[in-house]
C-alpha cells in the first residue's frame, strides 16, 4: 500500500479510500454514507453468524463464548459475532491487505472484544493456546491445500465448529479440479485439486498457497465425525451455488460442556 499524507478532514471515508476498488464488503451496512464497495452484505444481511448462534449458541446468542474465527476477510462476520454477545472473538487472517481492512472495520464499527491476528490459521491452531467455545469458519475450508489437517486441528481446539464451504461434486463447471487420493489417520478419500489462476488480481481473496483441494460432502461429514464432531446439522446445501456447490453446517462433540 502506498503511503499518503492527507490534508482533508479526518473521516472513516478516508480510511475506506485507502483500499478504493479493493473491498469485498458493502460498508454502507455499517455507515450509510460509505460506498457499497464489493457488495457482499456481511455486516447485517448475511444470516450465517445468526445461524451459528441458533445451532451452536445459547438461545440464539453467543453470550459467554470465546470464539475463534478463521479467515475473517474484512471483519463483517466478526461484527455480527460480537453483536451476538461473544465474550471475545479472535480472528486470524493470512491476507495482509484483508487484515488491514479488518482493522479499518474494527475502528469504524467500534469493536471492543475482537482481536485480529495476521498469519496462517493452521499454524495458529497447531500452536499452544486456549480452547475455544466455537470455531467459526466461513469461506476458508475450500481454500486449504490440506483441509483434513485444518479439521483435525480445529476439532482439537473446540467442541463446536460452524462451516460454510464449497465442496466438490461431479459437475461440468468443476472440470478443472484434479482428483488426488489421500490417506490420513486411517481414512482414505479423494480430494479435488484446483490451481488458482487469479492470484494477481486486486480482488483475489483466496488461500495463501497456489493450489487448493476441495472435499466431497459425504467425506466432509465423515472426517468431522472421525475427529469427534459427530453431531452434524446441515443447515443449507446448495449444489447449484455460484462458483460451485456449497454447504452450511454446524458440527459439535456430543459431550461438549456449555461455556462457563
Amino acid at each position: 500500500m502506498k503511503r499518503v499524507f492527507l490534508t482533508s478532514t479526518p473521516s472513516h471515508r478516508n480510511a475506506y479510500d485507502l483500499f478504493e476498488g479493493r473491498w469485498a464488503s458493502d460498508l454502507s451496512e455499517l455507515v450509510s454514507d460509505l460506498p457499497v464497495g464489493g457488495g457482499l452484505p456481511g455486516f447485517r444481511a448475511d444470516p450465517r453468524p445468526r445461524q451459528a448462534a441458533e445451532t451452536l449458541g445459547r438461545e440464539g446468542r453467543f453470550d459467554g463464548y470465546d470464539i475463534l474465527e478463521l479467515g475473517p476477510l474484512e471483519g463483517a462476520h466478526t461484527c455480527q459475532l460480537e453483536a451476538l454477545g461473544a465474550n471475545s472473538v479472535t480472528a486470524v487472517e493470512s491476507n495482509s491487505e484483508a487484515f488491514l481492512k479488518s482493522l479499518v472495520v474494527k475502528n469504524i464499527a467500534g469493536l471492543t472484544r475482537s482481536t485480529f491476528l495476521l498469519g496462517d490459521v493452521s499454524r495458529h491452531l497447531a500452536a499452544p493456546g486456549p480452547r475455544y467455545d466455537l470455531i467459526f469458519a466461513c469461506g476458508i475450508l475450500y481454500h486449504m491445500f490440506d483441509p483434513l489437517e485444518l479439521i483435525r486441528l480445529a476439532a482439537a481446539r473446540s467442541d463446536r465448529l460452524f462451516l460454510w464451504t464449497h465442496y466438490y461434486a461431479p459437475q461440468a463447471r468443476l472440470r478443472r479440479h484434479v482428483p488426488r487420493p489421500v490417506e490420513q489417520d486411517g481414512m482414505r478419500l479423494t480430494l479435488h485439486e484446483l490451481t488458482y489462476r487469479d492470484r494477481g488480481l486486486a480482488t483475489f481473496w483466496g488461500g495463501n498457497q497456489g493450489k487448493t483441494r476441495w472435499m466431497e460432502l459425504p467425506d466432509l461429514i465423515r472426517v468431522l465425525a472421525h475427529y469427534g464432531l459427530t453431531e452434524t446439522t446441515v443447515i443449507a446445501d446448495d449444489p447449484d451455488f455460484v462458483n460451485g456447490p456449497a454447504v452450511t453446517l454446524a458440527a459439535r462433540r456430543p459431550s461438549a460442556p456449555p461455556p462457563a
